[in-house]
């Protein structure tokens, strides 16, 4: 082989590896794209998952809220009830204590 065929061996395998090596780097580049994209993806359905969760975490809360505040009311609303009717006792009490002052005195 003469001088000037290596030489042109030498720079042919030099022009592949450097196109070998952006070929690689090409590749590098599409690869991160991929997997910055595939990350993206995964965080946006992590979001929408926490956001469903948050949103059923609401929603029991405000049924469980909505349970107590019935039950309040109702316990304060039978309390009240159990007041007026023992009101009334003492009005009609008060009633005969007066009507019975006033016949005595009359």
């Amino acid at each position: 082989m003469e001088k000037s065929e290596i030489l042109l061996k030498i720079k042919e395998v030099e022009q592949k590896v450097e196109n070998d090596i952006k070929a690689a780097e090409e590749e590098k580049k599409k690869k991160i794209l991929e997997a910055k994209e595939k990350a993206r993806e995964i965080v946006a359905d992590a979001e929408k998952e926490a956001e469903k969760i948050k949103s059923e975490v609401i929603e029991k809360a405000k049924a469980e809220i909505e349970k107590e505040k019935l039950e309040i009311k109702e316990k304060r609303l039978k309390e009240i009830n159990q007041t007026v009717s023992g009101g009334k006792a003492k009005v009609d009490q008060a009633v005969n204590f007066l009507y019975e002052e006033f016949v005595r005195l009359v």
